[in-house]
């Protein structure tokens, strides 16, 4: 039976990880350089309720994952392409705050077109993603 001080524990510790993970994707600049180049600077209030009901939302399914949710394929789809966007934005950002690219770039001299060679990892990334799901593979 849980007791106060186990749900103030859990509280706690929760909101502290949370607040470390949201810490370092803004030092990486992933939501800052997202919302800047999508020019909707004027809606930084909208952008912080996103981040808040994600945060309770995906705290609610890691804490109850047997609690019934009747979305469909669908949004099961959706969900999968959002987590895939952000799971790519923050690579990059870290990558890119850790100057990983030019590096590359530079050592494989690697000078014109590099939208395109972005472009060929993250497709890479994507086709590795779906033959990992294709083939249910097991971690």
């Amino acid at each position: 039976m849980m007791t106060v001080f186990d749900f103030l524990f859990g509280v706690c510790a929760g909101a502290s990880s949370a607040a470390g993970v949201f810490g370092f994707l803004m030092k990486v600049d992933v939501y800052p350089r997202m919302i800047g180049s999508s020019h909707t600077e004027k809606k930084v209030f909208f952008y912080e309720w996103l981040i808040v009901c994600g945060v309770i939302l995906g705290g609610i399914v890691t804490e109850f994952p047997d609690l019934p949710m009747h979305f469909g394929y669908w949004f099961v789809v959706l969900w999968g392409l959002l987590m895939g966007i952000f799971v790519g934005c923050v690579s990059i950002a870290l990558a890119e705050v850790l100057n990983v690219f030019p590096i590359i770039f530079h050592k494989l001299k690697l000078d014109k077109n590099l939208s395109i060679y972005v472009i060929a990892m993250a497709l890479g990334k994507m086709a590795g993603s779906f033959w990992y799901f294709y083939n249910r593979i097991q971690p």
